[in-house]
């Protein structure tokens, strides 16, 4: 299924449609986060206070590690499907994208649920928690369906279609976790409950994704035609940097949850965690503006257009410093009663909550230089991960003896600013190379 591009436009028109895609993108996804915070905050309640802060705490080490993991099976392919089915050839088309993209992600997927099982026991003693195995190894199985929604997701997006991404992220994930959660638990499974209800909301997901595909592509398509090998490993070798740096990127943040894992007891993991399930809300405004802002910028990107580029992220950037700081000042005035609603123990965490949620604010906006580095050098953004991730092992250590529990989330913060200085140091430096492309699609609801 193809589509046709859009008549010549001048450039003042295209950063002005640009500007309107990204804001109608963001509202759109801020309202859906919005949806998606009223259907979490059961969740919390329910993991706080129905099973507590140790077995949350086992529970957020366990999907820390399986979400990492999944990372490496989308392989990139989350941003990079943009490119290559702006790429693709009009007899191909974006199914023939697709169709390899599913094929790549869902044999990474199963080679890496092997590898959990397989490695369980010894990744578990690094924390001390092998007792936890059994439920590691149930948890493992939600990697192929982390991935497929991801693919499935990114691919209607090319479109410029946020609606099935509002929905499985904001209402279909949220819900069925809590439901089941809650489910889980009255039928007596507190052990395993919150991993199950987390596999199920994600199997739901990716069938949810699955139909959204079908609805823009069509199956016939996606699935019935040919499968070329130097197919895969062209997207593999393309993808593979943009891969290492999301792997990196998301180390950087998952970091907190091993060091804590490490350091500490699953109890104080859990409080730890339920201090990023608050930072959320800061992280997800900012996240709202990639899945329209993604498209946006390359199709800039791809023209050489360096005035339209900037313009695009001024504005994305303006926006976000404006919507996430009364967020801020909310945790600020009233973190510790927020907290203390899930659980009593939990206020302890607001000192880290702050810590973590100015540094995000702040950072936020660094990082969206790392969209365009994205197509432009995404080498370069493997290498500012690296940095922070080398950044964090050096010093937290030394961090955590002085401050405690408040000197990883330092860390943290400190090692992802140093990182984003310098990806925005190279951004400055960075020349564009215009490329012939289609003008991309105009954005649906």
């Amino acid at each position: 299924m193809t589509s046709s591009p859009l008549p010549e436009s001048t450039d003042a028109e295209r950063i002005d449609q640009d500007k309107r895609d990204i804001r109608r993108g963001s509202t759109l996804s801020i309202l859906g986060f919005l949806a998606r915070l009223c259907a979490r905050v059961p969740f919390l309640f329910i993991a706080g206070r129905l099973y507590g802060s140790a077995s949350y705490g086992e529970y957020v080490l366990l999907t820390a590690i399986v979400e990492t993991t999944a990372l490496l099976s989308t392989f990139g392919l989350k941003r990079t499907i943009f490119r290559f089915i702006d790429e693709e050839n009009v007899d191909r088309g974006s199914a023939f994208v697709i169709r390899h993209a599913l094929i790549l992600g869902l044999a990474l997927s199963l080679f890496l649920v092997a590898v959990i099982q397989i490695f369980a026991t010894p990744i578990l003693q690094v924390f001390s928690v092998v007792e936890i195995r059994p439920n590691l190894i149930i948890l493992s199985w939600a990697i192929p369906f982390i991935s497929l929604t991801d693919i499935f997701l990114s691919a209607t997006l090319s479109r410029r279609i946020m609606r099935y991404e509002i929905a499985v992220r904001s209402f279909v994930e949220p819900i069925a976790l809590t439901v089941f959660s809650l489910g889980f638990y009255l039928l007596g499974m507190k052990g395993p409950g919150l991993v199950i209800a987390f596999l199920t909301g994600f199997g739901i997901a990716a069938a949810v994704s699955a139909y959204a595909c079908n609805r823009i592509f069509g199956w016939r398509d996606v699935l019935i035609g040919p499968v070329q090998l130097s197919t895969l490993l062209v997207m593999a070798k393309k993808s593979l940097s943009t891969c290492l740096h999301d792997l990196a990127r998301v180390l950087v943040t998952r970091l907190d949850t091993f060091a804590v894992g490490y350091f500490f007891s699953t109890t104080t993991v859990g409080l730890y965690g339920m201090a990023q399930q608050f930072l959320t809300i800061v992280e997800k405004v900012a996240a709202s503006f990639y899945p329209m802002l993604m498209p946006v910028v390359s199709a800039a990107v791809k023209q050489g257009d360096r005035s339209r580029l900037l313009h695009q992220l001024r504005a994305a950037g303006v926006r976000l410093v404006l919507l996430q700081l009364p967020v801020v000042l909310i945790f600020y005035f009233f973190g510790p009663d927020l907290l203390g609603l899930i659980g009593t123990e939990f206020s302890a965490a607001w000192p880290v909550l702050m810590i973590l949620s100015i540094g995000c604010w702040i950072n936020s906006v660094v990082q969206l230089v790392e969209i365009p580095l994205t197509y432009i050098r995404p080498s370069i953004n493997v290498f500012g991960s690296l940095v922070a991730i080398a950044a964090y092992l050096i010093f937290v250590t030394g961090m955590q003896e002085r401050f405690g529990l408040n000197g990883i989330a330092l860390t943290s913060v400190t090692a992802a600013l140093f990182a984003n200085a310098l990806l925005l140091i190279v951004f400055a430096r960075t020349r564009l190379s215009p490329q012939t492309s289609e003008e991309p699609h105009s954005p649906s609801a």
